[in-house]
């Protein structure tokens, strides 16, 4: 009976031992499986960040993508009217480039005219406009802008337009026909004709313009008739109708 009981007892602190291994082991396992899935759980925080935290560079990379993009786009539309421009302003530098050179040969032309025009002016005439037509280039060669040229012409035209149409009197030396020089009153109507007349009133010229410059013929059987017209129209007499003899040619 004794027997009996001891092998039961032996037999139950056997399985007890094994039940406490078992347990430890339990433990143990439990442990780590607690620790993996702690550290599961770590690294899926982890990973959660950094995925957030990619998504985040994704996100401004594609934004920076787009922005680049657009600014590409805008650059090449700012190109391709950059380009329009240049070939619009290479037309009109072409066409200004044209017209300028039509406005050049138009003004040497208007330049030769106003110079063949000087001899045919009276002299004082010739004074006033000097400072002007002695601007006049005699070739194309010049330093002066086309600006200044066309000034220069209009200018004289101008000045000649506005005396056309007036009646002077100045002081001039004439030479008589026996070669003796005399001071003589010239009334200049216009540019058409010139009548001289010294200041005794008997020797008297007759001026018409010409090509080289003017053309004086003495006729001292006028003198009395202009110097009753010089004297009127210095208001020394009073105003009179005078026949004066006028060449047209």
């Amino acid at each position: 009976m004794n027997r009996k009981l001891m092998m039961i007892m032996v037999l139950s602190g056997t399985a007890f031992g094994v039940q406490a291994q078992d347990l430890d082991a339990t433990k143990e396992r439990l442990s780590k499986w607690v620790e993996t899935r702690k550290l599961i759980s770590e690294e899926k925080q982890k990973w959660e960040l950094e995925r957030e935290i990619l998504g985040d560079r994704i996100d401004l990379v594609r934004n920076e993508r787009d922005t680049l993009n657009s600014k590409i786009h805008e650059t090449q539309s700012l190109i391709t009217d950059a380009d329009k421009k240049r070939e619009d302003l290479v037309k009109e530098k072409d066409a200004l480039k044209n017209a300028s050179a039509t406005l050049v040969n138009r003004i040497f032309t208007l330049e030769r005219e106003v110079m063949a025009l000087l001899p045919t002016l009276p002299e004082p005439v010739q004074e006033r406009i000097k400072p002007l037509s002695q601007r006049i280039p005699k070739t194309q060669e010049t330093d002066l802008s086309l600006s200044e040229r066309y000034q220069n012409v209009i200018g004289i035209i101008n000045d000649l337009n506005k005396g056309a149409g007036e009646i002077t009197v100045v002081s001039e030396v004439k030479t008589l026909a026996d070669g003796t020089t005399a001071e003589v009153q010239t009334m200049y109507i216009g540019y058409a004709v010139g009548y001289s007349c010294n200041n005794n009133g008997d020797v008297a010229f007759v001026g018409t313009p010409t090509s080289k410059g003017w053309n004086w013929e003495q006729d001292n059987s006028i003198a009395p008739k202009v110097a009753d017209s010089i004297s009127i129209l210095k208001n020394e007499k009073v105003a009179a109708f005078i026949e004066m003899p006028v060449s047209v040619n």
